[in-house]
């Protein structure tokens, strides 16, 4: 997983609830040991805050985050985690390409997509995520495409950007796609919602040809 930008304020305003927690935390601690009368070690109490810190940051960084009790949420970031199915349309002869696997790895901080085909896989290498109330795509980023061994001579490691747009209900990815020098294609990605667990390929793709064929 690699870090990625946002629009959204949660960067500058959370760290500071976080600290604020922290404090309220390290205070109660130390009202605890003095109301019970306990002896501890200096260097345990003296770094109690910042301890606190990196416990309450780790987990919204993991967890908290994605959070939601009703129609609120811990953060304003969109939670793209877990395994997508779609297709793409290429310019390369104007091919259609179904079953594509998507999956992405996500936390407030880091960020990891993946796609994968019959002929390649893709990783990212950098990305932005914006706020749902953003105008851009909701995911831009850039990847790194790499050829199976089946794959045709004519295709090789080339780099890429996409931006796909999240749907209101966050059940689909669409957007498009335009290849660096080498092969300079374009096209239009599609995407469905799956699953927030990462699933292999064929257990994924399974899953989503049982969902078109409900009714």
């Amino acid at each position: 997983m690699h870090s990625y930008a946002t629009n959204s304020k949660d960067r500058e305003i959370i760290p500071l609830w976080l600290a604020a927690i922290a404090v309220a935390f390290a205070l109660l601690l130390n009202f605890s040991i003095k109301a019970l009368n306990l002896e501890i070690p200096w260097w345990i109490d003296a770094p109690s805050v910042m301890g606190f810190y990196g416990i309450f940051y780790k987990l919204f960084d993991e967890f908290i985050w994605s959070w939601q009790v009703k129609k609120i949420r811990f953060s304003n970031i969109p939670n793209l985690q877990g395994t997508w199915v779609g297709s793409i349309q290429s310019s390369y002869n104007n091919n259609v390409y179904d079953d594509i696997y998507l999956s992405i790895n996500q936390s407030w901080t880091n960020i990891s997509v993946r796609i994968a085909t019959e002929t390649s896989k893709s990783y990212s290498t950098m990305a932005s995520v914006n706020t749902l109330d953003a105008s851009d795509s909701t995911l831009k980023y850039e990847y790194m495409n790499e050829p199976m061994a089946q794959s045709l001579q004519t295709m090789f490691i080339h780099r890429g950007n996409a931006n796909l747009k999240l749907s209101p209900d966050c059940q689909m990815l669409e957007g498009d796609y335009f290849t660096g020098r080498g092969r300079q294609t374009y096209g239009s990605m599609k995407f469905v919602f799956i699953s927030r667990e990462i699933l292999n390929r064929d257990k994924a793709i399974s899953n989503y040809h049982s969902l078109s064929s409900k009714p």
